[in-house]
């Protein structure tokens, strides 16, 4: 009896422990001769050890039929199968695609999410007709996997697709899906398509508004600035954090952006309130592209002070940034009184 014949037999063996060892030796001769025995097996098996020994054998198994076998399996009732194919053919890189590309033509809806799920985990491949046939699909949910993994791999060569498809959307997720994707794959004409549609964000509603930020942060100029940071009164302070990772963003190209004495305001209450130290700490380091006014820099020193640690650094390094020679006496006169490296760092010492 020949390797093949052997590890076939032990395969239908009542041990369980007896048919994961067939699997694996099945793996390890590397013949597709053995990948159809493997597939029946993998429908009629009950015991998960024995289900990874096989899906591990297909993984090993070179060729087209491994491969073939596991597009098939997208199709199972059996939740656990469908996600173990989708590692298998991740695993095995660019080499599935042409097969993809057919299960995207004539596959069901619940398929053709699935082959987006498994280009998730591909970076090569020729996978731009998947993903153009993807983006024109009839099931919302299929764009949706599709916008979300072209901004995730960068394809900038479907920006132009994504900013109509944001223009054209109704679907709550597929907006949420577009704007995100944009804030990987956009330019700073992509804000416009951005604004279009949302040309107020006080009216933008929470669970969209966190992705609109992001574009602002990416993109946004001196007019996105104060209309981001008219939001900090306006919102709840689960989105505070989103909000003033914005305003940190956008600061480099906002530089001569007047603050007016509401955002300043607003900024001292973040730091004063006692609430998330980052977002205190955020609050700190905005105040800073202003600490040449002397009511900022005052507020800044008197940061220094504060037991939160991360108000400390927050001031310590806004000052330090500052460029005011008249703080540095006050930072090495700080620095004799503190404790923690890393604020210590931020003082100088």
């Amino acid at each position: 009896m020949s390797g093949l014949e052997e590890c076939l037999a032990r395969l239908e063996c009542p041990e369980e422990t007896e048919r994961a060892y067939a699997a694996e030796d099945l793996g390890y001769l590397n013949g597709p001769e053995g990948v159809p025995a493997l597939l029946d097996r993998l429908l009629r098996e009950t015991s998960p050890a024995v289900r990874d020994a096989i899906f591990q054998a297909l993984i090993r198994i070179d060729g087209d039929a491994p491969i073939e076998g596991c597009v098939g399996l997208l199709g199972s009732e059996d939740p656990q199968i469908r996600n173990q194919a989708v590692e298998v053919l991740r695993r095995k890189g660019s080499r599935p695609v042409p097969f993809l590309g057919a299960a995207m033509r004539d596959g069901s809806k619940d398929i053709r999410k699935l082959v987006l799920d498994v280009l998730a985990g591909v970076q090569s491949g020729d996978t731009g007709p998947i993903y153009a046939a993807a983006l024109s699909d009839q099931d919302p949910n299929v764009v949706i996997t599709a916008v979300e993994n072209l901004g995730r791999i960068r394809a900038t060569e479907f920006r132009d697709r994504v900013e109509e498809l944001l223009q054209a959307g109704s679907h709550p997720m597929l907006i949420a899906a577009c704007v995100e994707a944009l804030v990987g794959i956009g330019r700073e004409s992509s804000l416009a398509a951005v604004r279009r549609c949302f040309p107020d964000l006080a009216t933008v509603p929470d669970f969209l508004l966190g992705s609109c930020l992001k574009t602002m942060a990416a993109f946004g100029g001196t007019g996105e600035f104060s209309e981001v940071a008219g939001l900090l009164p306006q919102r709840g302070p689960h989105l505070r954090p989103a909000i003033l990772s914005a305003l940190v963003a956008m600061l480099p190209r906002c530089r001569r952006a007047e603050p007016g004495e509401a955002l300043l305001g607003d900024l001292r209450t973040v730091v004063e309130d006692g609430g998330q130290p980052l977002c205190r700490y955020q609050a700190a380091r905005i105040l800073g592209s202003w600490a040449a006014r002397e009511e900022v820099g005052a507020l800044l020193v008197a940061c220094l002070s504060s037991p939160e640690r991360m108000v400390r650094l927050g001031a310590a390094e806004s000052l330090r940034t500052a460029g005011r020679p008249e703080v540095e006496p006050i930072l090495a006169a700080r620095a004799l009184e503190e404790s923690d490296e890393e604020v210590l760092q931020a003082l100088g010492c």
